[in-house]
């Protein structure tokens, strides 16, 4: 019994791995969510039909109007204020959180800040068919809230000191295929429980900072991530997923090819992806993104010239 308890000490904790994917088939506008999917976007003030095959199913809002409902379908109308919302759905014995993200439009940012963060521009400034559609606005609170199974927004917040607010440009796409890659790794390597994000988005003036010169990265629209997949405990490094009994950037090859599979099977958005070995700061990454066309560079089994990503 004293072992019993030990064991339940050591392992029974708040970072134990996540539940399962969510049981609840949920449609926005007749669209059913991607498998692990636990967000969405709604511009101010604008409505949306959510919906279930289940009339016994009851709706909560923490904002926006109406706040509650009931029966399979559920129609909703944004506040005007951006934030990070949540509307709870409950059918039967299944109940899902889902997070409501209500963006800033980018019309309403002018300069190269956006409420004191730092930003920077967007190719000179001026072309308006590069800049992001929307940012996020991110709290202290609400970077915590759950965009898929295994991801958070704050997983994909820039790497920028400073107070809250924050904000970010996510294409919620980019989870759908980080989960996708997961589930994929885990067929194979059955203990891999967490997706690392060591670089997701980037805002154009820290893309600049870190030594990367192209405006062209993906990084800058929330398409992007330099990720690595381990179990749990976490130990903050890539697990040996591909067995051979050391972790090194041939894992983040074997990755690679996992993601090449799914995306030759349309499983997934076809995009680029390349591994990355050991440097001093971390271990070995892989780049992922959703840029609609296979793109390839050199593996960094050794330091390479900076890529184009």
């Amino acid at each position: 019994m004293y072992w019993l308890l030990i064991w339940m000490m050591l392992f029974s904790t708040s970072d134990d791995p996540l539940p399962a994917q969510p049981s609840i088939a949920l449609r926005v506008d007749g669209n059913l969510l991607p498998e692990n999917r636990l967000a969405f976007v709604v511009m101010p003030g604008d409505s949306v039909t959510l919906s279930i095959q289940n009339e016994n199913t009851g709706w909560s809002a923490t904002e926006g109007y109406p706040s509650s409902g009931t029966g399979g379908s559920f129609g909703w109308r944004a506040p005007r204020n951006h934030g990070i919302f949540h509307i709870d759905v409950s059918s039967d014995n299944a109940v899902a959180e889902y997070t409501v993200i209500v963006p800033v439009e980018s019309c309403r940012w002018r300069t190269t800040t956006l409420n004191s963060f730092p930003v920077g521009s967007y190719e000179d400034g001026n072309n308006r068919d590069r800049m992001p559609d929307y940012f996020i606005e991110l709290t202290s609170a609400s970077s915590g809230a759950r965009i898929s199974t295994h991801l958070t927004l704050g997983q994909f917040l820039c790497h920028v000191e400073g107070n809250y607010p924050q904000y970010m440009v996510l294409d919620l796409r980019l989870a759908d295929k980080l989960e996708a890659i997961l589930a994929a790794v885990q067929e194979v390597y059955p203990q891999a429980s967490d997706i690392h994000n060591i670089s997701g988005f980037r805002t154009p003036e820290y893309n600049a900072l870190i030594g990367n010169e192209t405006t062209e990265s993906l990084h800058l629209y929330g398409q992007a991530a330099d990720i690595w997949i381990e179990s749990w405990p976490s130990n903050n490094l890539m697990d040996d997923i591909d067995r051979n009994k050391r972790v090194d950037v041939y894992d983040g090859e074997y990755l690679v090819e996992i993601v090449r599979k799914l995306e030759v099977e349309g499983k997934v958005i076809t995009g680029g992806a390349s591994a990355y070995r050991w440097i001093t700061s971390h271990g070995p990454f892989v780049h992922i993104d959703i840029r609609g066309s296979m793109a390839v560079w050199p593996t960094s089994r050794t330091l390479v010239s900076t890529p184009v990503i």
